[in-house]
């Protein structure tokens, strides 16, 4: 329990994929948090995923396909949350409550970050998505979680 407890405390919860959000809350509710079991389940209902997917409605996940050439184990890390940092903001220029990933490719946003498509990615742009990912990052993530909030309240 304490390791998940930590482990939550240190990520933001609308950084998980799908399927780890539904494995972090079998766990919390397994160890019977309630607290973050009940947080773990309203990031769920706000996506539509797990016990709250609806059959008519596709999941909110991002697609993060990066070519073979990629050696750097924090790579993959980096460039999720430069995209999820980058997606945080235009949802919130936009004031939308829909999926961060609608209209918003990975290869999309490697194009407009970077100026290269996804298959010329090498270890060496680790640096640029770096400071992406930094840029605001924090203001950006407490404006996202008010946006949030105001979503889950219509």
């Amino acid at each position: 329990m304490v390791c998940f407890t930590s482990f939550a405390a240190a990520q933001d919860i609308a950084t998980f994929s799908d399927v780890q959000l539904i494995e972090e809350t079998q766990e919390a509710v397994g160890a019977q948090d309630a607290e973050t079991a009940l947080d773990l389940l309203t990031e769920m209902q706000r996506r539509g995923t797990g016990i709250f997917a609806a059959a008519d409605r596709p999941s909110c996940e991002e697609v993060i396909d990066l070519p073979e050439g990629i050696t750097d184990w924090k790579f993959r890390a980096v460039a999720r949350q430069a995209y999820f940092r980058v997606a945080m903001s235009r949802r919130l220029e936009e004031g939308s409550c829909a999926c961060l990933f609608d209209g918003f490719s990975f290869d999309a946003f490697v194009t407009a970050a970077l100026g290269k498509s996804t298959e010329e990615l090498t270890d060496a742009d680790r640096p640029a998505l770096e400071r992406i990912r930094d840029e605001d990052r924090r203001a950006t993530e407490a404006r996202f979680r008010e946006l949030e909030q105001s979503c889950r309240a219509k």
